[in-house]
C-alpha cells in the first residue's frame, strides 16, 4: 500500500507514491468524518473537532503500526469555503492532512491540498492546487515504496476538461454531506479526482523515471448491511497499488448515521482499521 496522494492526509499525509498506510487509505479516514453530516443554513459557520485511532499490519504482521489524531474541520457557507486540518501522531507513524476550498457552481471544490505521511521512516509528501478560473491542476508529490525505498517523484500540471467537476476527497465528503453529490442513475456516487498515474498491473515496489497526474474516477457506494446499519463501500485500487478489487474498504455508521469504523484488507497479509469519534472533553 502506498502512502499518499488522498489520496487521497478526510484526507486524511503529503506523498504521492504509496507507503504502507496509503495516502488513499488514509484519506478513506477522512472521507469516513465527513460522510452523512446534516446540512447546515447558508449563512451558518459550522467547526468542528473529532479525534481518530488507527492500526494498521503489514506483510502478516510482521510490522504493526498504531496512531491517534485530532480531525479539525470550519466550514463557513456565508463566505463559501471550508478548511479541514488532520493530525496524528504515533510510534513509527506521522500523518498530516490539510485540505481548503471554495463554493464553486454549488458544490465544494477543492483549492489546495496537501498531505504528508511517514511510516517507518518511509516519507510521502504531496501538494495539489486546483486554479478553477484557468482549469489547471499542479499535481506535486514525492514518496518512496515501503520494501525497497525506491523514489516516485511527480511534477506535472493538468487540463481538466470544460464541464467537468473536480474534487478531493475532502471536498467529495463535503458535497455528499451536504447533497451537493448528485447521484447517478443506480444510485452510485461518482466524481473525479487527481492523482499519479499508475501503469496497468503495478506493484508495490516499481518505481518509474518520471511520472504524470492523471483525473480518474472516484465512486463511493452507499447501502446497509443484513442488520440495517448504514454502510459504505469505496473501492482503492486506484490509488493504492496495495489495494485488491474485491476487497474495497468498508465504512460503517452508527444508528445517528455517524461514521464508527473503516476497515481496509489488502496485499501481502496487510490490513488497516480506524476508529472515529467526537474529541475528549478536556478536564476542568
Amino acid at each position: 500500500m502506498e502512502t499518499t496522494e488522498p489520496g487521497e492526509r478526510v484526507g486524511a499525509r503529503m506523498g504521492n507514491g504509496h507507503l504502507l498506510l496509503g495516502r488513499r487509505t488514509v484519506l478513506g479516514m477522512a472521507l469516513a468524518w465527513a460522510l452523512a453530516r446534516p446540512r447546515r443554513s447558508a449563512a451558518e459557520t459550522d467547526a468542528r473537532k473529532g479525534a481518530f485511532s488507527a492500526r494498521a499490519a503489514i506483510l502478516f504482521g510482521a510490522f504493526r503500526f498504531e496512531e491517534s489524531g485530532v480531525i479539525e474541520e470550519t466550514i463557513d457557507r456565508g463566505a463559501g469555503h471550508y478548511e479541514v486540518r488532520i493530525t496524528g501522531r504515533g510510534q513509527e507513524m506521522t500523518t498530516e492532512i490539510e485540505s481548503t476550498g471554495i463554493l464553486r457552481e454549488g458544490r465544494w471544490a477543492p483549492v489546495r491540498f496537501t498531505d504528508r505521511f511517514v511510516v517507518y521512516g518511509r516519507e510521502s509528501r504531496l501538494e495539489i492546487t486546483y486554479d478553477h478560473a484557468r482549469r489547471l491542476v499542479q499535481y506535486r508529490g514525492r514518496s518512496e515504496t515501503f520494501l525497497l525505498r525506491r523514489l516516485r517523484m511527480t511534477d506535472d500540471t493538468l487540463a481538466v476538461p470544460a464541464g467537468m467537476h473536480v474534487d478531493d476527497v475532502i471536498s467529495a465528503t463535503l458535497n455528499y454531506a451536504e447533497g451537493r453529490w448528485p447521484a447517478e442513475a443506480d444510485g452510485r456516487l461518482v466524481t473525479q479526482v487527481v492523482r499519479r498515474q499508475r501503469i496497468p498491473g503495478e506493484r508495490p515496489d516499481d518505481a518509474e523515471r518520471r511520472y504524470r497526474a492523471e483525473l480518474v474516477p472516484f465512486e463511493l457506494r452507499v447501502g446497509a448491511d443484513a442488520s440495517g446499519r448504514a454502510t459504505a463501500v469505496l473501492d482503492m485500487t486506484r490509488f493504492s497499488s496495495w489495494a485488491r478489487e474485491e476487497e474495497p474498504a468498508r465504512i460503517v455508521f452508527g444508528a445517528d448515521r455517524r461514521p464508527e469504523t473503516i476497515t481496509a484488507t489488502l496485499i501481502l497479509g496487510t490490513s488497516l482499521a480506524i476508529r472515529i469519534g467526537p474529541a475528549p472533553i478536556a478536564a476542568s
